[in-house]
C-alpha cells in the first residue's frame, strides 16, 4: 500500500486532514486560504459577468439604437421636405417666369423640379419612416426592461441568488425576441406603399 500512494503525484499543498483548525500556524492558514476559492470571485463566475452588467448592456445599447433610429428619420423627414420644397419652387417658379416670356429660366426651372421629384420618388423611405415607431418601441422596450429588473432586484437583493439569474436570462431572451421583431419590420419597411415587388 505504501509503493502505491508513494506512486501518485503529490496533492496540493494543504492543511492535514486530521489536524484541527484551531491549532494551525500562520503558514498553514495562509496555503489554506490560496487553497481556497474566494467566495467573492465565486459569486462572479463566470468571468465577473453578473446579470446587471448584462442588463445595463442591454439598457445602454437599446438606447443607442433608438438615438441611431431618430437621427435617421429625421433624416429623411429633413429630406424629404427638401425635395418636395425644390419640386413645388420649382415648378412654381417654371409656371411664373414662364408667364412672363422668360423661357430658359422656365426651362431651367422645370427641370429642377422635374429632377427633385425624380430624386424624391426614387429614394426609398419618405414621410412613413418606420424609424421612429422602431424609436419608440425601443424606449418603451428600456422601460420595460428597467421596471421588470428592479423588480427583480427588490425580490431578490442577494446578488448570487440563482432567481435573480434566471430572471435576468428570462429579461434578455424577451429582449432579444423584441429586438428581433422590430429588425424585422425596420427590414421589412416598404419604401414603395402599394408596389408590389415580388418577381
Amino acid at each position: 500500500m505504501a509503493a502505491s500512494e508513494s506512486a501518485r503525484p503529490l496533492p496540493p499543498p494543504s492543511l492535514p486532514p486530521g489536524r484541527p483548525s484551531g491549532t494551525q500556524t500562520h503558514s498553514d492558514s495562509q496555503v489554506a486560504r490560496v487553497d481556497e476559492p474566494d467566495p467573492v470571485s465565486h459569486s462572479r463566475v463566470p468571468g465577473s459577468f453578473a446579470p446587471e452588467t448584462a442588463i445595463d448592456e442591454q439598457i445602454e445599447d437599446l438606447e443607442r439604437w433608438a438615438l441611431a433610429n431618430l437621427r435617421r428619420d429625421r433624416n429623411e423627414k429633413v429630406r424629404f421636405w427638401v425635395l418636395r420644397g425644390l419640386a413645388f419652387a420649382g415648378s412654381t417658379g417654371a409656371a411664373i417666369v414662364g408667364g412672363f416670356g422668360l423661357r430658359e429660366a422656365a426651362i431651367v426651372l422645370g427641370a429642377l423640379a422635374a429632377l427633385a421629384v425624380a430624386i424624391d420618388s426614387a429614394w426609398p423611405g419618405g414621410a412613413r419612416s418606420p424609424n421612429r415607431r422602431a424609436a419608440s418601441d425601443l424606449r418603451e422596450l428600456q422601460n420595460t426592461l428597467k421596471l421588470r429588473w428592479d423588480k427583480v432586484r427588490l425580490a431578490h437583493a442577494d446578488v448570487t441568488a440563482p432567481q435573480r439569474i434566471a430572471h435576468a436570462l428570462a429579461l434578455l431572451d424577451a429582449v432579444q425576441a423584441k429586438r428581433e421583431e422590430i429588425g424585422k419590420y425596420l427590414g421589412n419597411a416598404d419604401p414603395s406603399p402599394g408596389v408590389d415587388r415580388r418577381l
